[in-house]
């Protein structure tokens, strides 16, 4: 039976297409992205300038209309006359309504009827408010008077009459001017301050400036566009500012220079686009007052011109990039086929040097893709035959661990009815099997025999080697030798058939328990600890060289008196060159002092002897050295504590 072979389109054609789609894509996107950004700036550039505009001639009304009043001849001649002390009599004797000389706190001094006098300003809120400025403001400290108004209309002490208030502070003699302005006079004031701004000012090429009164007429304005008085387009714009619940209304606190100076003052102002004389505008429109509104408007046409120009530019710009790229990319591509086979190469070199995780994903076409498959299907076969081997060997290495396990002591104490000693020891291997050992033994009924040794190789090798030197060393102990000689026959014996080379390192020694001599021999290893009255010291004997390297070497015998209480602590390798992840080594300097217990020296107690209480303390010390860190060497001590004869 034949094989349907799956039909696939060319390598050349697949990637001429989607780099094609790609393009397109990247065009349009490029392009509609352009747009957004520039029709976003520039419509919010556009709102800013009308509203800033609208600002700006809201706030030279509100300056020149204040400055007007403050420095009308009225007000000029009651400053003097207050200058000249005449202005109290003036006023009585006038009559004169509405004007008020106050203290520093706006209580009346003089009016123009005493029934006034000794009352407050503060009594009409608007005029509280003024006073409270000058002092929140600072402008009353100033040596010089200075001018302001009232931002609406509010009823006198009368309580029938509605003003507006201008006001001079006199600060050299703690007082205030007050002189009440009709509210018609102060708005057609503020129409004429506002004619000579709003004709002008021109935003841009044709945007312009339309005051209006709260009955919709427009009362001036720069544009020829615009019938002068007539009713304003979109007049329910007006009546926003007069709306309890309108959402239209934007209040924003602005700088200003009317009213003491420097002064923060609330602007309320509705944006937006519309239609004004069958022409569309971006407008804003602000409250001067309740009576007065300013119209900013600028042409949408010409604020929105920059944006076409820059749009055909783009578009040209990024039709002619995005072509060049597309031929560019293909050409390069079409050249570069051959790297998805080298894409292929690299994963089969991290396949070979031993990265089974490595997978072929090189699926383009149909070749790439069968051959993806094919090398990634043996992967996966290897990597089951080869976990299948992992588990057999695991399994053996239980098998090596139990049987290293039970080739050493752990029966503690090992020799309960001997009351002369006590003794511990412990073996933590870094792989399954270790290559470190310790042993010991009763030679005769007065003598103990001891090691500890440290075998060059890991894991299997390292564990039989180790169990052969163990074997040997305690059957030539067995035999009567001395330490040295037991040594030296050992060494002989282990370089027969050493094809691996390996050696190992030991101490031995044998303690007569009646008086606490120890004769030990040292085959290369690391020297012991004593520790005599809490004090810890390595015993310098001079070592020989370790076992199983060259036949026929010979060892030197050392002895050691132990006195009651005395400690001696074997150790290999595996304990001073513990490291931690900053690759600093344990070190016998550290181990010296942790054996350093002073009068701190541990004791015997229910659960363990003193000999035990120690290597648990070292081991304890190791772990919080190394911390988190990998152990790279097997971890093996002994400790003997001499108690001497009963």
């Amino acid at each position: 039976m034949g094989k349907t072979m799956k039909k696939s389109r060319s390598i050349s054609w697949v990637i001429t297409l989607k780099l094609l789609v790609a393009v397109i894509a990247a065009f349009v996107i490029s392009c509609a992205f352009s747009f957004a950004i520039l029709y976003t700036s520039a419509r919010n550039s556009a709102f800013e300038l009308v509203k800033q505009n609208a600002f700006d001639v809201s706030e030279e009304i509100y300056s020149k209309t204040g400055e007007y009043y403050t420095q009308n001849p009225d007000m000029v001649q009651y400053y003097q006359d207050y200058e000249n002390g005449d202005l109290k009599d003036k006023l009585l004797q006038s009559a004169v309504p509405f004007v008020y000389l106050t203290d520093d706190n706006g209580t009346i001094t003089a009016a123009g009827s005493e029934e006034y006098i000794g009352r407050s300003l503060r009594e009409i809120p608007e005029i509280d408010e003024l006073i409270d400025a000058y002092y929140k403001f600072g402008r009353y400290k100033d040596e010089y008077s200075s001018g302001g108004m009232t931002q609406k209309p509010a009823l006198d002490l009368d309580g029938k009459t509605e003003l507006y208030y201008c006001v001079l502070s006199i600060p050299k003699k703690c007082g205030f001017l007050f002189m009440g302005v009709d509210p018609e006079e102060y708005n057609v004031t503020m129409i004429i301050q506002g004619a000579e701004e709003a004709t002008n000012r021109h935003i841009g090429q044709n945007g312009f400036i339309v005051l209006a009164d709260q009955t919709k007429r427009v009362l001036t304005s720069a544009s020829t566009d615009a019938e002068f008085l007539s009713e304003i387009p979109h007049s329910e714009l007006i009546d926003e500012f007069f709306s309890e619940d309108s959402s239209r209304v934007t209040v924003e606190t602005i700088h200003t220079s009317q009213n003491i100076g420097e002064n923060e003052d609330e602007m309320s102002y509705i944006q937006g686009k519309g239609t004004f004389w069958g022409k569309e505008y971006y407008y804003t429109v602000s409250s001067v007052s309740n009576y007065l509104f300013v119209y900013s408007l600028y042409p949408v046409d010409e604020a929105l011109s920059t944006v076409d120009t820059m749009m055909k530019f783009l578009i040209i710009v990024e039709l002619v990039i995005f072509t060049v790229l597309f031929f560019t990319v293909r050409l390069l591509i079409k050249r570069t086929v051959v790297k998805k086979l080298s894409a292929v190469n690299a994963s089969l070199a991290e396949i070979t040097s031993g990265n089974l995780d490595e997978r072929v994903e090189v699926r383009d076409t149909q070749e790439f893709d069968a051959l993806s498959t094919d090398i990634n299907t043996t992967v996966d076969k290897l990597k089951e035959y080869i976990a299948e081997a992992a588990a057999r060997i695991d399994a053996d290495l239980e098998v090596a661990k139990a049987i290293q396990s039970s080739a050493l002591p752990s029966v503690f104490p090992p020799f309960p009815d001997r009351t002369e000693f006590e003794l511990y020891a412990s073996m933590k291997a870094a792989k399954e099997v270790g290559g470190d050992f310790y042993d010991f033994f009763m030679l005769n009924g007065d003598t103990l025999g001891f090691l500890i040794a440290d075998v060059s190789g890991k894991s299997i090798p390292g564990a039989m080697f180790m169990m052969t030197a163990k074997a040997v060393i305690k059957s030539l102990a067995g035999s009567g030798l001395s330490p040295s000689e037991v040594l030296a026959a050992a060494n002989d014996k282990l370089c027969e058939g050493n094809d691996a080379e390996m050696f190992v390192t030991v101490w031995l020694g044998y303690l007569d328990l009646n008086t606490g001599m120890v004769r030990a021999a040292n085959g290369g290893h690391n020297p012991p600890v004593l520790i005599h009255n809490g004090k810890a010291e390595y015993l310098s004997l001079k070592p020989g060289l370790m076992l199983a390297l060259m036949e026929g070497m010979k060892y030197q015998e050392h002895t050691v008196q132990l006195h009651k209480g005395d400690i001696l602590y074997l150790y290999t390798d595996g304990v001073t060159e513990a490291m931690n992840k900053d690759e600093e080594l344990y070190g016998e300097t550290r181990l010296k002092e942790q054996l350093s217990f002073g009068e701190n020296i541990p004791d015997t107690n229910d659960e363990n002897c003193a000999a035990a209480e120690i290597c648990n303390a070292v081991t304890a010390d190791v772990n919080r050295f190394t911390a988190d860190a990998e152990q790279s060497d097997d971890i093996t001590m002994l400790c003997i504590r001499y108690l001497g004869g009963v």
